[in-house]
């Protein structure tokens, strides 16, 4: 294979990567965001300095116990790959649904130090530079929709979410 395209695979794991870690969040998913890292990887969230295998666990019980729902948006993404090593700066907002109909929006950036090890990009270190953030006083999830009573498909915040069926049915009892 030659360098390009070997290249292009790379940042397309190294994206793949970052993705999984923003999901396994949103699912509630332990597992699903510790695949982005490598065992003993360094998470520095701004108060909380801890080793990936505390600081999931710990990220993943606030979202549980203090929000109804999150979501992670990654968007400008910049990556400097050398070899088996990769550097990225990511933009990342965090929707946080909180009870009483409140709304949190954080936004900021992730700095990642990546290594491929045995043919698999993952996370060593991580520092969270947060931005910002909006408080907004009520939150309607579906504004600008109608739905029929019974039509709409819910989400879950763990693996009976739809997104984890293979096939995906398209049905409705």
């Amino acid at each position: 294979m030659n360098d390009e395209i070997r290249e292009l695979i790379d940042r397309q794991q190294i994206w793949d990567c970052l993705q999984r870690c923003a999901r396994g969040m949103d699912r509630l998913d332990e597992e699903l965001a510790l695949s982005a890292y490598h065992s003993g990887a360094i998470e520095d969230h701004g108060p909380m300095i801890a080793p990936c295998e505390q600081f999931v666990p710990n990220v993943i019980g606030f979202h549980r116990q203090g929000e109804l729902a999150t979501q992670h948006t990654l968007a400008n993404h910049y990556c400097d790959l050398d070899g088996d090593v990769a550097h990225t700066e990511t933009y990342v907002e965090c929707l946080s649904v909180l009870p009483g109909g409140k709304a949190r929006i954080g936004y900021g950036r992730f700095v990642d130090r990546l290594e491929k090890r045995d043919g698999r990009w993952g996370i060593v270190s991580r520092v969270s530079l947060p931005t910002g953030t909006i408080e907004a006083l009520t939150v309607d999830v579906h504004a600008g929709a109608t739905y029929l009573p019974g039509t709409l498909v819910r989400s879950s915040r763990d693996r009976s979410d739809p997104s984890y069926l293979r096939p995906l049915p398209v049905t409705r009892g």
